[in-house]
């Protein structure tokens, strides 16, 4: 793995964390103005970089594949809990 690589999937890891913290304020906590922009700006984040992780490196799910009818990348790829 690239340092490039590893980099964005720690980046990815940590904006995921950031996001399930913030579900579990924000269950209890449904009017927090700042929390909400919070999530929204991770949740931006994260759908941003996790297409570009996807078009460089290998799909994160297995619908960020794309439509090739040669191979199946979700199978060529290492996992992301193997990282």
């Amino acid at each position: 793995m690239s340092l490039e690589q590893a980099t964005m999937m720690l980046e990815l890891q940590q904006l995921g964390l950031t996001m399930d913290d913030l579900r579990i304020y924000l269950d209890s906590h449904l009017y927090d103005k700042y929390a909400i922009e919070r999530y929204n700006m991770a949740a931006e984040r994260y759908a941003n970089l996790a297409e570009q992780y996807s078009s460089r490196f290998s799909p994160l799910i297995s619908n960020m594949t794309d439509s090739s009818n040669s191979e199946w990348l979700w199978g060529l790829s290492d996992f992301p809990w193997d990282y």
